[in-house]
């Protein structure tokens, strides 16, 4: 039996069992995924690779600067851009000062924070959990594969509506954690990544494009400037918004949905934009947190040790993830008595 079960192998969940394994603690992290990362995500296609999940990475809190030094010094991360251009409707417009900040991605792609997270880790891919259940003081998780996993504690970092699927059937209705997270709600996104000839000409100050007032697209980047030293060809990311997205999260013909956001980027920077040599969509139905709920982790010991983390607790960044992580491996700890 593991004295602690960790869903999900994103930044929260990866970051918490690090700490609970340097504290002596048995841990598996179930990640239902190939692989590690969850919004940290990169994917590997036409010979090179782009980031389809967060975009880059901010610095707030102490802790978190002294995790992202750590990872520059490795050469994991490096500082990619301080300014973000805005499109608007009249044009081009300088971001004011506040969204002047070093911003860093990894040269690797996003992944790689998730991949050095891991390392040395027990991480169990492949494995979606369908149910969970109480007996004999512990919990016993099912995936599909029907073979149950046992655990004293369970630290969820999923997306709060993936966790009321699997944890309200055992928990009071009474409960405040299932109260919490039955009010946190979560705005879907649309991305495209897309490849260009390399005879394509992209200015130097190319990398982050901020869209304002658009119905379609909230975000656009060249996703190969992270990595000019390594580029095959120019790959540029775009975003939808929350608006877009939500119209056509289930529509099955990918033109409808990918064709309106490359046409709207092409209007943006240039007609070139919306004729990509390749691209591929990603949907993210649980993308961004509407509102977080603004504490770092919540916990329950009825029926038995339980803790919810992630950036919808407490923050809509991969730092609120990371805090919250942090945080959960605490909670668990003292709710276990470790």
């Amino acid at each position: 039996m593991h004295d602690v079960v960790v869903l999900g192998a994103g930044l929260a969940g990866l970051s918490c069992g690090k700490e609970l394994k340097k504290a002596g603690l048995n841990v598996k992290v179930v990640e239902k995924s190939a692989g590690v990362g969850g919004r940290l995500a990169t994917r590997r296609l036409q010979d090179t690779w782009a980031d389809h999940g967060a975009q880059y990475i901010s610095v707030h809190g102490e802790v978190f600067s002294r995790f992202i030094n750590d990872l520059q010094q490795q050469g994991i991360v490096k500082e990619w851009t301080r300014s973000v251009t805005q499109l608007t409707p009249e044009g081009i417009e300088s971001s004011d000062s506040a969204w002047f900040y070093p911003r860093y991605t990894c040269p690797q792609g996003m992944t790689a924070i998730a991949k050095h997270l891991a390392t040395g880790q027990d991480v169990l891919l492949k494995t979606r959990i369908v149910s969970v259940r109480v007996q004999d003081s512990k919990w016993y998780l099912t995936p599909e594969s029907g073979e149950e996993i046992a655990t004293a504690a369970i630290i969820s970092t999923l997306p709060a509506p993936q966790f009321l699927a699997l944890f309200q059937n055992v928990l009071s209705t009474s409960s405040q954690m299932l109260k919490a997270v039955q009010s946190v709600k979560f705005h879907p996104n649309i991305t495209i990544m897309a490849g260009y000839p390399k005879t394509q000409i992209i200015p130097d100050h190319w990398k982050a494009f901020r869209c304002v007032d658009d119905f379609i697209l909230s975000w656009i980047s060249c996703d190969s400037s992270k990595h000019p030293e390594q580029i095959t060809q120019p790959v540029f990311v775009f975003q939808s918004t929350a608006q877009f997205a939500t119209q056509s999260l289930d529509e099955p013909d990918l033109e409808k949905v990918g064709k309106p956001m490359l046409k709207k980027a092409g209007e943006f920077l240039g007609a070139w934009l919306s004729h990509p040599e390749w691209w591929q969509l990603q949907r993210w139905r649980y993308a961004l947190v509407q509102e977080p709920l603004g504490v770092d982790c919540l916990t329950t010991k009825i029926p038995l040790p339980l803790v919810c983390a992630g950036d919808w607790c407490a923050g809509k960044n991969l730092e609120g993830a990371y805090t919250s992580g942090l945080a959960a491996s605490i909670a668990v700890r003292e709710l276990i008595n470790c």
